[in-house]
């Protein structure tokens, strides 16, 4: 497939997950197409090749590693994040009761969802 034109986005990572990142206050997931899936934490600086669909293409460290965090800090982190899948476990479940269609996998997709409003 062809890239066609690509626009370049830097900034330092607000938060970071498999699917993409959050730069500048706003979440880019990574396309399909991506030459290399390259990692990035929080706090580090970096420059993104993004599609016209707003995909992330290409990604360059320009920063220092990022900080490393306090033990409280990730603590805290994992604690939100089991908060959150807690949370959607137990509504999916509540929502299972009346819908058919709730299944399983429901659960991760809602917690992201939720987690990266948290996350704001």
């Amino acid at each position: 497939m062809a890239m066609g034109q690509l626009n370049t986005v830097e900034g330092t990572v607000e938060a970071a997950n498999p699917k993409g990142l959050k730069l500048n206050g706003e979440w880019l997931n990574w396309s399909q197409f991506a030459t290399s899936r390259l990692e990035a934490g929080k706090g580090q600086t970096v420059r993104l090749r993004v599609d016209s669909k707003g995909f992330i293409r290409e990604l360059e460290h320009l920063g220092a590693e990022p900080a490393t965090q306090s033990p409280a800090v990730l603590r805290d982190e994992r604690i939100a994040r089991l908060a959150v899948l807690k949370a959607a476990a137990t509504f999916l479940a509540a929502m299972s009761q009346t819908r058919q269609d709730v299944r399983t996998e429901h659960v991760l997709v809602l917690a992201d969802k939720w987690l990266a409003w948290v996350e704001e």
